[in-house]
């Protein structure tokens, strides 16, 4: 239940949202959101948003909801929002991966300004989630254009070449990709490739890790962000450089803590050494 002063900034928000006072009733909001998160004022946030011409604001807000995709009245603000930011990938996304094949009708944006999307991400030595997401407003055939064009760039951050493939897996694409793994040009079809987190490999990787840290939890943190690291570094290919998972958990137990990798050695040596310093 929402508490007096919450239902009130509600009441003071539909109120300055009548009066035409968007950026007052989403101050509002705000405030009441600050006091207990309520999927009323999640949705009415985003509907002003909306009306402010801030529809980012509203894509942001609306990502964070845990039940995004089994309420319905959340996810049909969520194809609203989508459609609003022209977010075609993340369109084709969901209709790839839903059993349903939801439909979303997006219009893809002038292609000058797609162009300029595109121009304006090279330039850029830091990247932002909302620059990366800014990348869902290409069509597919640019967005796979450009994502190939960054796989063989070797100065590639390496966070965005992990959303890169994976966004290309949740694409479904059934063409054949290169990519840059630790200088080496590798090859993955992203249809028949799985998430890195969802895969078998990272899974039991990360459980041997955890077992292991068992009884030493303060340092598994540290350890699993670089546990993270090291098979980032190695995917989409990780079924390529590790073979048995128990094996490679211990070996890179191992050389975290002596710097003796044993027969992985060589291995975790070329991984560090490409990492970004």
């Amino acid at each position: 239940m929402p508490s007096p002063s919450q239902e009130n900034l509600f009441k003071l928000a539909l109120k300055s949202e009548a009066a035409g006072e968007f950026k007052q009733a989403i101050d509002y909001l705000e405030q009441a959101l600050q006091l207990k998160r309520t999927q009323k004022i999640v949705l009415q946030l985003c509907e002003l948003y909306l009306e402010d011409s801030e529809p980012y604001a509203a894509y942001a807000l609306i990502k964070e909801e845990t039940d995004l995709f089994t309420d319905s009245a959340l996810f049909d603000e969520y194809r609203k929002v989508l459609q609003a930011n022209h977010f075609v990938i993340e369109a084709l996304e969901l209709q790839n991966l839903s059993s349903d094949k939801i439909a979303i009708s997006i219009t893809a944006i002038d292609q000058t300004v797609q162009q300029e999307i595109m121009r304006d991400f090279r330039q850029k030595k830091q990247i932002s989630q909302y620059d990366y997401e800014q990348l869902f407003k290409l069509d597919l055939t640019n967005f796979k254009t450009f994502a190939q064009s960054l796989l063989l760039d070797p100065s590639l951050l390496f966070a965005v070449r992990i959303s890169l493939c994976e966004d290309l897996v949740r694409l479904g694409v059934t063409e054949s990709i290169k990519v840059l793994i630790m200088g080496n040009l590798e090859e993955f079809i992203p249809q028949t490739t799985e998430l890195l987190e969802k895969g078998s490999i990272y899974q039991e990787v990360v459980s041997a890790i955890g077992s292991r840290y068992y009884h030493r939890p303060n340092q598994l943190p540290s350890v699993l962000g670089e546990v993270n690291l090291v098979l980032g570094s190695l995917y989409p290919k990780l079924h390529k450089y590790i073979d048995e998972p128990d094996s490679f958990a211990s070996d890179l137990a191992s050389y975290l803590e002596k710097h003796d990798g044993r027969g992985h050695q060589q291995l975790f040596d070329q991984i560090y050494q490409n990492l970004p310093k």
